[in-house]
């Protein structure tokens, strides 16, 4: 049945149709209309509908990014223009009918459901639709084409079949609606949407136009009424007064459909739009670069909480794969439907589809850009139309690394294979697996956050093949290649790779590589057990100029099925590894690798080859030496994951600074394939148990167990090391700590700046991942960057083993090193002194009781956790007194009461607050 919004019967409906919709197949019949019901859209039958949509961005308006035209003409008519400056208006006509023929067909909708999208957003173009002001052949008449109902009607259809809603986004209105060309195609020649009655006036005879087309479609899910105004609009009484004017039109001849409303400047200002003035609206903010928290969308969950009303985010992407897997995640918690933008651009990593720029085009934008002698009309032309058939879905280059991140990854944090690849035979290093950082490969930047950050990071800085982290690019290597490589690889990235092992057998592998830098360095693993040795790499004289590297020994099995590339120090880049097959495994001994400790008190070995289950060996074939001392094996076992992998676990604890090896005397253990594992004497295992910093102490700056966007630099600051420098805004570092007792620490910071204010945030990461904010601290300038001083505020710390981070909130300075003093003794007694709080814990009303040896003048003062005075009294001439103190305003927590006299006596109190 079609229904209205309040589920009544819309009498405007001819019987015939619902005759047709009550006999249509089921698959292309929606559950009535979408509508709203409180916070959630929910379609006929009262399931809530979580919009899960792509963007057809670059369709009915190009925007000059997308065409890789946005330097010489980013909004279309610019690109129009300088179109038929070559081919003439004609062929430009024949070129643009071509384009909108082809960049969105059936098989482009059937394609989306197939992926999992259950709804598209169609940005329209109102020139599709209608005519100009200027070109009206009667001022303030409407003149309606065809072309662009045509396409909405094809689109709609297409949608049906697929149980697809479509959601109309007039992103062209008439005049353009914000300064912003590429998005609206404005003519700052011609009056703006704002500056002209005759543009706001078509704007809404158009959506009433649409509205009666559509009233009756129950898949069309709603009107969005304008895209993305940014324009000088005080208060939004201009933007509210035309949004009310649109919706009035439509509800005179629509009492079905969603009506979305964006805010001003990029949909994220509504001021003056609120609160709703319609019982089926849906406020629609934009989601770009910013951090995948709720902090980050805070602003409209309050929106939405005030007003009981539904969030859809119209437009969200541009981003890497852990923003798209990170960002839907969020949106699925908090129940928000979204549309991705876009489906389709030019050589794009950032979308499921790329269309791929052939050399014609490619010499239309050097012509455009630099000039010179223009083609011929004939080549331009077919240049053009070459453009416009790369368009089509079977034409472009299809991402299916971002269709897994946005509907596999949010749910799922496995690893799966982006191509499995044989052995023997080519591994290309660009086709890792796909998954999250951490699963699938590991690198240093992995998204931009710059909206929350200021800081643009570039996540793939070759912009080629894959939208993950993995910075992949390009390449002229003729042999053993795909034509991509991975480049601007750094120490501790890495990427897995699933392959297929015909046989078990020694392997010879083939490196290509290209070494700009020196002493590069790498090894293969399967997982996490090492295959080879470290192996250098030196220069080859440039990071295209490629060369081979042959690694010899390296040991396969059927049964391994995940290959890992390990970086451990930057200076290559890497394209393809050939594995050659060579003599059986028994060939070569059974030997040890390496070994590392895994926790406080287990270690693992890594031998050669995979080994016979049972392992045959007892814990007295083995001996663990720390610090030169046998220590107590309860048990050695198998790693269940990866039989190359022995585990050790031992009657000890070990700290960072133990120095471990490991022997092997014993005779029974095996490979796989028959042969005995190798005896061996005090192995050294690294240990890995992180520096932990005793507090009271100094810590050098760069002696962190994890950092994100910090460089190192030698310094000349007394006892000489390095320091921290070269900072952004939103860089940090973490260090581990052990604080000896609770109290109040004195932080000083070793730091030194040119001419510029610094700072830092000091953050306690508690076992959640959570930043408890300790203090803020501004550092002046110093005149230079190897010009030192020392700045100081307090902290709280609590007793106990704790992660500390130094965020960085003013870039522009060195710091060499911090060190936290001997705390205050908060509960110490004083020689001839008393000090009493009652009730304590209480919940905020105390009573302090103090006696003094001498009379004198004191001050008392209450402490927060961050070390700042919230109260202050000073009592003159006193040896004893009695006050009340009122802390029933401040949140529970742990204060400091501190009494000081003139002659340096002082006392100090805890004082516990507890929830009222």
């Amino acid at each position: 049945m079609i229904t209205s919004v309040n589920g009544f019967l819309n009498k405007q409906v001819p019987l015939l149709l619902l005759m047709l919709c009550i006999l249509s197949p089921l698959g292309t019949s929606a559950q009535g209309f979408l509508h709203t019901n409180g916070k959630a859209i929910v379609d006929g039958a009262g399931d809530t509908v979580l919009l899960k949509g792509m963007g057809l961005g670059g369709w009915m308006v190009q925007e000059g990014y997308m065409l890789q035209t946005a330097g010489f003409a980013n909004p279309q008519h610019k690109i129009r223009q300088k179109i038929e400056e070559l081919i003439g208006p004609a062929d430009t006509d024949s070129f643009y009918n071509a384009w909108l023929n082809n960049h969105v067909q059936k098989v482009d909708i059937d394609s989306l459901k197939s992926w999992g999208f259950n709804s598209v957003r169609l940005p329209m173009h109102y020139n599709l639709y209608t005519l100009p002001i200027e070109d009206e052949p009667i001022a303030g008449e409407q003149t309606w084409l065809t072309k662009g109902f045509e396409l909405t009607d094809s689109l709609i259809s297409w949608c049906k079949q697929n149980q697809m809603y479509v959601i109309l986004d007039l992103h062209a209105a008439p005049g353009g609606q914000g300064y912003d060309a590429g998005i609206s195609d404005y003519d700052d020649t011609k009056p703006s949407l704002w500056e002209s009655a005759e543009n706001r006036d078509k704007t809404v005879a158009l959506w009433k136009r649409l509205a009666e087309r559509y009233a009756n479609e129950p898949w069309v899910a709603g009107y969005d009424l304008l895209n993305e105004t940014n324009w000088n609009l005080p208060g939004g009484t201009m933007l509210r007064a035309l949004y009310g004017e649109i919706t009035d039109s439509i509800r005179t001849v629509d009492t079905n459909h969603i009506i979305f409303i964006e805010g001003n400047w990029f949909a994220n200002d509504f001021t003056g739009l609120t609160p709703p003035w319609d019982n089926n609206m849906v406020y629609s903010p934009h989601k770009y670069w910013s951090t995948n928290d709720q902090a980050s969308i805070q602003w409209v969950l309050d929106i939405r909480n005030t007003y009981n009303i539904p969030l859809y985010l119209g437009e969200t992407g541009e981003n890497s794969n852990t923003w798209f897997r990170d960002a839907i995640a969020l949106f699925d918690e908090h129940e928000i439907g979204w549309a991705w933008w876009p489906m389709k651009k030019v050589e794009s990593i950032a979308g499921p589809l790329s269309a791929i720029k052939q050399q014609g085009y490619q010499d239309l934008l050097d012509y455009w850009s630099n000039g010179g002698t223009p083609p011929s009309s004939a080549v331009a032309k077919a240049s053009l139309m070459e453009l416009a058939e790369g368009f089509k879905m079977e034409n472009c280059f299809y991402q299916k690394d971002v269709i897994d991140a946005m509907f596999r990854q949010p749910y799922d944090d496995s690893a799966i294979p982006f191509r499995t690849q044989n052995i023997p035979g080519i591994v290309y290093a660009t086709d890792f697996d796909m998954g999250v950082a951490g699963a699938a490969y590991n690198d240093e930047d992995l998204a931009t956050y710059h909206v929350s950050t200021g800081n643009y990071t570039a996540w793939n800085q070759g912009w080629s093949y894959r939208n993950d982290g993995v910075d992949v690019e390009k390449i002229d290597d003729v042999l053993n290649s795909n034509g991509y490589g991975v480049g601007w690889l750094g120490a501790g990235e890495w990427m897995q790779y699933d392959v297929d092992i015909d046989s078990s057998a020694v392997y010879t592998v083939e490196m290509r590589v290209a070494a700009g830098g020196e002493n590069g360095k790498f090894h293969l693993a399967v997982g996490e057990a090492e295959i080879t040795p470290s192996i250098a790499v030196a220069t080859t004289g440039g990071w295209q100029n490629w060369q081979t590297i042959t690694v010899q020994n390296v040991i396969l099995s059927e049964t391994d099925p995940k290959l890992r590339f390990y970086m451990e120090r930057d200076g290559f880049n890497l394209s393809s590894m050939k594995f050659i097959p060579g003599p059986a495994t028994n060939s070569l001994p059974t030997t040890f690798l390496n070994g590392y400790t895994r926790d406080a008190s287990t270690i693992q070995i890594t031998v050669n080859k995979s080994m016979a289950a049972p392992l045959n060996a007892s814990t007295a074939d083995f001996e663990i030496r720390v610090n030169g001392t046998p220590v107590t094996i309860n048990q050695v076992t198998l790693s269940p994951e990866n039989a190359r992998i022995l585990l050790f676990d031992v009657n000890h604890t070990f700290i960072f600074s133990d120095q471990i090896t490991i022997s092997y005397t014993g005779t029974l253990a095996q490979a796989i394939d028959g042969t005995a594992l190798n005896t061996f004497t005090q192995e050294e295992i690294e240990n890995r148990i992180p520096i932990i910093h005793p507090i009271p102490g100094r810590i050098e700056a760069e002696a962190y167990f994890f950092q994100q966007g910090i460089q190192l630099e030698n310094t000349t600051d007394l006892g000489g090391g390095q320091n921290i420098g070269y900072l952004d805004q939103g860089d940090y570092l973490d260090y581990y700590v052990s604080v000896s007792a609770s109290g109040l620490y004195n932080v000083t910071y070793r730091t030194a700046a040119q001419s510029e204010i610094g700072g830092v945030q000091l953050q306690r990461i508690d076992s959640n991942g959570a930043a408890i904010v300790l203090h803020t601290i501004d550092f002046q300038p110093t005149g230079g960057w190897q010009t030192w001083q020392n700045t100081s505020q307090s902290v709280v710390l609590p007793e106990g083993d704790h992660q500390l981070r130094i965020l960085i909130k003013k870039p522009l300075f060195n710091m060499n090193w911090f060190e936290f003093t001997a705390p205050t003794n908060m509960d110490a007694p004083e020689l001839g002194a008393q000090l009493v709080t009652y009730p304590n814990p209480g919940t905020g009303r105390y009573t302090v009781e103090a006696k003094l040896p001498n009379r004198e003048d004191v001050r008392i003062s209450v402490l927060n956790g961050l070390g700042q005075e919230i109260y202050l009294n000073q009592l003159a001439a006193t040896s004893e007194f009695v006050l009340s103190l009122d802390l029933k305003t401040y949140p529970a927590g742990t204060y400091f009461l501190r009494v000081q006299s003139d002659s340096g006596l002082q006392l100090n109190r805890r004082l516990i607050k507890l929830a009222d």
